[in-house]
């Protein structure tokens, strides 16, 4: 099974609701991002760089591996976005260690050690973006993600309705809208997905 991965985009938008209040921020780096102090903090790394800012490579057939851990219990959100802006929703899914229910100081792995599937490496080739979003109390993906279809089924990964970083970013910020502002925050890991040998065009 070929899955892809991605990150995020951040934009101030002002919101009133009684008081003032500072709405989720969308960025050509970031996707969303809390702009207020959070209770929680996340962080995603691939198997091949710790370092948030770095872009390791990958070629097309590598397997990857994307880890995630939190400073709080929380429900924790990762979606991919290839450079042709397809979305994928990591986790949750419908695999062994699929759910997103992640304790405190806990390193968690996707795949898991008991998941029947792998994180292939596939074309489009280019900048990879991988978005972890960390909830302190679940989030409502209904109007995103759709586990019941037949592909989702056969698959074990949701359907998404939605495509490109900008689209999705607006989307998370409407999902992130009803729970606290202090209790959600996002982090983003990045990998590139390069020509190995024999896979450069220019050279056929």
């Amino acid at each position: 099974m070929k899955k892809v991965l991605l990150t995020a985009l951040a934009l101030m938008l002002p919101l009133t609701l009684g008081t003032t209040l500072a709405t989720p921020a969308l960025s050509a780096q970031s996707i969303i991002v809390n702009p207020v102090p959070a209770d929680v903090a996340v962080n995603v790394w691939t198997d091949r760089s710790t370092d948030p800012q770095a872009v390791p490579d990958y070629q097309v057939g590598d397997l990857i591996h994307i880890y995630a851990s939190v400073s709080r219990d929380a429900y924790v959100y990762l979606f991919n976005v290839d450079p042709d802006g397809n979305v994928a929703l990591i986790l949750p899914n419908n695999y062994a260690d699929g759910s997103n229910y992640v304790r405190a100081g806990e390193v968690r792995a996707f795949p898991g050690d008991q998941d029947a599937f792998t994180f292939d490496i596939a074309a489009p080739y280019g900048l990879n973006k991988v978005l972890a979003l960390a909830s302190e109390t679940p989030l409502n993906l209904d109007e995103l993600a759709d586990f019941q279809s037949q592909d989702a089924q056969s698959t074990g990964f949701a359907d998404l309705n939605v495509f490109g970083q900008e689209p999705l970013a607006q989307a998370l910020s409407i999902v992130v809208s009803p729970v606290p502002q202090d209790s959600w925050a996002s982090s983003v890991a990045f990998y590139n997905v390069a020509y190995g040998y024999g896979t450069d065009p220019s050279t056929w």
